[in-house]
């Protein structure tokens, strides 16, 4: 794909028809022009090799289909680019990622940057930058972390996303442990001078699920989160073991820590 047509794809996803289907007028009238220079730099193979490179893609919502997506997701996933692309691009997608960290993503994170995103002005969306890490299967069958680096950019009427827009990256090498980083930052650019803000810095572990603590377990740690002393949950020894595994089973530095991601994970 041209980079004249998937700016033509993207204006043509922008048209939303009113209720008495009268006008189709677009919502959104280009494509931010460092959006295009950037895929164009990072896709053009002739001035850098493929397989060093971030993949950029771009999501269309309204047809549910990606419009775009770099050739150098060949050398993420081992699938040729042309599988992810159109109506059946982002299924095709979904099915490499690990079930686990696209629930947390589908149930936790995405609805939490939308709900960001619907309480800034229209003009403000693109400055938000929304980044998380999830597992997939390579087609060779081990298994890549990935990071996601993404913007929206939105619907000024119905505040839902037109398309988004990102670019992935293997971190393999970096991230170990199985818990998914999620953060959301700001875009700021000053006198020629670029930074971002942290808004939302969150971890999750797909891999806890309800019955990860015995119920003992639970009980003591609803008994510290609601603030009761350590006297007073058990005698020290049993409740210090309690604690020792709790810490253990949440891959937790402190007790802190293990309340609050059983809290976010709906385990207590």
């Amino acid at each position: 794909m041209n980079f004249k047509s998937l700016i033509d794809s993207i204006l043509e996803s922008g048209k939303r028809k009113s209720g008495d289907d009268k006008k189709g007028e677009p919502t959104v009238n280009s494509l931010p022009q460092e959006f295009t220079n950037w895929i164009n730099i990072f896709d053009n193979s002739e001035l850098m090799p493929p397989h060093v490179v971030p993949c950029t893609y771009i999501l269309d919502y309204g047809k549910f289909e990606n419009i775009h997506f770099s050739p150098s997701v060949l050398y993420l996933t081992g699938v040729h680019h042309s599988a992810f692309l159109g109506t059946n691009g982002p299924l095709a997608f979904m099915d490499l990622v690990n079930p686990n960290d696209f629930k947390v993503y589908n149930d936790q994170i995405f609805p939490k940057q939308m709900e960001l995103l619907s309480s800034l002005p229209v003009e403000e969306t693109g400055q938000m930058i929304f980044s998380n890490n999830f597992r997939i299967t390579h087609s060779s069958g081990f298994h890549k972390t990935l990071l996601v680096k993404k913007t929206y950019i939105i619907d000024p009427l119905t505040r839902l996303p037109l398309c988004e827009f990102g670019i992935l990256i293997d971190i393999s090498s970096f991230k170990k442990e199985l818990s998914i980083t999620h953060t959301i930052e700001r875009f700021h650019l000053e006198n020629n001078s670029a930074f971002f803000m942290k808004v939302v810095t969150e971890d999750y572990f797909p891999e806890m699920h309800a019955n990860i603590l015995s119920a003992r377990e639970k009980e003591i740690l609803i008994n510290l989160a609601i603030g009761t002393k350590r006297k007073d949950v058990g005698s020290d020894n049993t409740v210090a073991n309690h604690i020792k595994a709790i810490l253990r089973k949440t891959n937790s530095k402190n007790i802190r820590e293990a309340i609050a991601l059983c809290k976010m994970n709906g385990i207590i």
